[in-house]
Formats: C-alpha cells, structure tokens, sequence
C-alpha cells in the first residue's frame, strides 16, 4: 500500500454521490452550507437506523479490529489506523479508510482470505439501487489506487424473505452479491468525474445549473430552499396530478405559474387545484363530499395506531422491515368533552387492552381512520389474543373509514396539496392550526425508531419517558384528526 498523505481529502464518498446527483449542490455543499436547508427529523432517524445496521453486520466476519474515526473530521487518523492494521497482519477490519487523489472512503468490512483482500459494504435496504454501485465503484478506484489490490466486491443487504426463528444469525439476514464486474466497468467514469468534481469545487462561482428532477433523485437536494426560492407562488410545481416530467417540461418551456398552462391539456382535478390557487382557499365537491359524510354515522370513534418496521427483526415469526404494531389509541369525541385512551408499550398490546378498545368501539356506529388499515394479524399472533377477540376486532374494523380518501381523491383541492400526506401536513398547507407533540417525538419514524430501541433494550432514557413521549405524539395526532373532521364538516355545510 502506498503511505497515506495526512493531507485533507476533497471529496468523499458521500460528497462524490452529491456531485454525481448535481454538481451544484457540491459546490454549495463545500462553499457555501449556511446556506443548507436543515435536516428534518426523519432524515437524522433514518442515518441511525443505517449505522445500527452497518454495526451489527459485523458478525459476518466476526474478530475484527475497528478503523472507526472519533468524528467523521478525523478521517485522515482512521486511513493511518487501516494502514497500521493492514501492515500488522490483521485480517478482518471494519471501517476500513483508505485515501487516493484527495478522496477519502470508509468501507463497512475489509476481509483477508486466502485469495486476496475482499471488501464488503452493507445496506440497510432489501435492494442494491443503481447509487449503491456507485458508491462500490468509487471504493474500489480509491482502495486498488491507494496500493490494496481487491480480488473480489460484494454489497450485503437485507433478504426480505428472512424469518426470524431463535437469535438472529446475520449470515442468514444478509444477502451477500458479488458486484466486482459492475464496479470495474465503472472505473474508467469514476475516475473522470472525480477530476471533474474537484475542478468544481474550487469555482468562484456555483455551476449554472437550473432545477430539475436532479433536485429529488436519488436523494431529496438539502439546498432546495435555496435554488428554489425564485420559484412563485401558484408554480406548475405545485399541481398534483402532473408527474414531475411534466412539470419540469412546463417550467423549461418558460410556463411556470399554473394559470399560465394551456385548459386542454390538464385533466379536471389540475382546473380545480388552479381554480383555488386563484382563489387562496380549499374547494370542495360538495356532492362527493356529502356523499362520503353520508357514510359517518353517529356515535363516532377516532382510531389510530403507530408502528415501528425494525430492519433487524425482533419478535419471533416476523420479517425484516414488518409492520410492527406497538401503540393503539382511540378517542370518543363527544358534546362538551372527549373521551381518550392510549396505549403505548415497546411490544404488544395485551388481550385485556385489546378487550377494553373492543369494548370501547363497539358503542360507535363509525369509526374514523387515516390512512389504509393495515394488517393486525402479528398483533393477534404476539398477544395471543383469543380467536373470538380477533373476530370481534376485525368486524368492528368494518365500520371504519379513512378520513384521508377526500383529501387525496380529489373531493377536496387546496393550492399547496401537492406534497401534503399526513394529517399535519394537510393542516398545516391548508393554514389551519396544528397541535404539536408535547414531548421530545415530533414525527411518526421518530416514534417508530424510539420504540424500536425501546424494544431491543438500548436506550439513552428511561422506558417510561420515551413511552410518555409518545403518547404525547400519538394524543396530538387524535387531535388533528379530529380537526380534519370538522374542516369536512364545514365544507360540505
């Protein structure tokens, strides 16, 4: 191996991945992040649940020695570390850092074997994406350039059809794919546009180059705000029916307020949308809406549920990424107070909870939902719920109705729907208040990760203050359910 330069790398394999997504953005990624939007909740959950893991993936080739950084602004001590490691024999190193021409990369799990040094990096995903071989290639330019010559290059990730069945064996989780003829059909382009990337970064200026479906894929852009925000108000971007093709197609066409788009070229929903963009408010199809109103019967419930789909799995019988079912809350609003009950634990929900929300539905004629309900069979198998409960929880789950069909379905149009898919976010567009969680928990996937980890017993916390945390979340969200439900209500009057 060729000595490592201490110098400071220019690129890295995340910031390679952002200049092959648009080249713009590593420009402002390297010059000018205050100008970054800030990471949402979701996005930081999601960086967690790939180091968890990355981590566990290590009893694949268990023994190893760890070439992990303090902080990621240590990279170049973890390319000495590797270098050290490799020089004293070592056979198994996770995190591997290498440098070449000013780029650095960490590889999950470098390997010695017989044959030769074999890298593998490991996925969260059920599936290898077109940016994860990529990701591969420009690993192996670096690792082969820097002086390790690799004789083979797998990526590992997650096989769907995995059972759990007694303690989790990682041999049987992952599935290991050979990609080293994919990754060496890339080099030649890697190496072109790692000089091209670091031609870019040292420019006085950003790269002209304008919005595009580039700003959303693979990866949502975090400078959107910023290159977006010469885009008006009543934007083509905002119309929910176009596909994004057709919208960018409008926008470089120089159409670019919705009113501006030719009538015979849109369908009813679109006229509808720019009808209430002109307007400034939400339109309703009072036909469909009363017909969907006409459904409701009184007494009426509110149900909701939370759930968490844990990569690894935990219990028993279930799959990787299986919708595990982990609160239930239900609320009777009713004339002058409201009745609520939660119930929020790390597992299940036991036959006496699931006796009392029979109990409970079973006064009402509707019960409102948002969302598809989803299958509540491994709550049934976990709690060992008796058949005739089961029965009876699946007949009262008839009487529910989704309070998000007129939302979506076009019964209901507003000039900001374009992106609005939870109770929150519809409230929020529409410019209706919004009740926030009390608690630390703002958003779904941070109660699904809070609990996850509650589950597997590795929390910085006490279990009673994660668990208070989200019935907090989950008693906001009742609330903005209800409140969609009255906004229906008054449309249709």
């Amino acid at each position: 191996m060729t000595k490592p330069s201490g110098d400071r790398a220019i690129l890295s394999k995340s910031t390679f991945i952002r200049g092959l997504q648009c080249e713009k953005s590593l420009y402002l990624h390297k010059n000018r992040p205050f100008l970054r939007d800030r990471l949402s909740p979701e996005q930081l959950a999601k960086f967690s649940r790939g180091t968890d893991v990355g981590v566990y993936a290590w009893d694949l080739f268990p023994g190893g020695v760890d070439a992990s950084p303090k902080t990621h602004f240590q990279m170049a001590a973890s390319v000495k570390k590797t270098a050290a490691f490799i020089e004293a024999g070592e056979k198994v190193i996770y995190e591997a850092a290498f440098e070449h021409e000013g780029v650095v990369v960490a590889l999950d799990i470098l390997v010695k074997e017989d044959l030769g040094w074999k890298a593998i990096e490991v996925k969260s995903s059920r599936a290898i994406s077109d940016t994860y071989l990529w990701d591969a290639s420009l690993q192996y330019y670096v690792i082969r350039g820097a002086g390790l010559e690799l004789v083979d290059f797998s990526i590992a990730y997650i096989d769907q059809a995995f059972i759990k069945d007694g303690p989790v064996q990682p041999e049987k989780l992952f599935i290991l794919e050979n990609v080293l003829p994919i990754v060496l059909d890339r080099q030649g382009v890697v190496g072109e546009k790692i000089v091209r990337l670091k031609e870019v970064i040292p420019l006085k200026n950003s790269p002209k180059i304008p919005i595009g479906p580039q700003c959303h894929d693979p990866y949502p852009c975090d400078f959107i705000g910023h290159c977006w925000k010469k885009v008006p108000a009543g934007s083509v971007f905002e119309l929910k029916c176009l596909d994004e093709e057709q919208k960018f197609r409008y926008f470089e066409n120089g159409i670019v307020q919705a009113a501006d788009l030719p009538e015979e070229e849109l369908d009813e929903l679109s006229l509808r949308q720019i009808q209430s963009i002109a307007l400034g408010k939400e339109l309703a199809d009072r036909d469909k809406l009363s017909d969907f109103l006409g459904q409701v019967k009184q007494p009426v419930s509110l149900f909701s549920w939370l759930d968490f789909k844990p990569a690894i799995p935990i219990f028993e019988g279930t799959k990787p990424y299986q919708p595990i079912h982990y609160s239930l809350a239900w609320q009777n609003p009713g004339k002058g107070n409201e009745e609520t009950e939660i119930y929020s634990a790390p597992a299940f929900p036991g036959e006496e909870t699931l006796m009392r929300l029979v109990d409970i539905l079973a006064r009402t004629e509707t019960i409102l939902v948002f969302g598809v309900l989803p299958d509540f069979e491994v709550l049934f198998q976990m709690t060992k719920g008796g058949t005739v409960i089961q029965g009876k929880f699946k007949n009262l789950l008839d009487k529910a109705i989704d309070i998000s069909s007129p939302f979506s379905d076009g019964t209901i149009v507003w000039p900001q729907m374009v992106r609005a898919f939870t109770p929150e976010d519809i409230l929020q567009s529409m410019g209706k208040p919004v009740i926030t969680p009390a608690g630390k928990i703002k958003t779904r996937l941070e109660a699904a990760l809070a609990i996850e980890k509650l589950a597997r017993g590795n929390v910085e916390e006490d279990s009673e203050t994660v668990l208070r945390d989200i019935e907090a979340f989950h008693s906001a969200r009742l609330s903005n359910l209800l409140n969609l439900f009255r906004i229906l209500e008054k449309l249709v009057q």
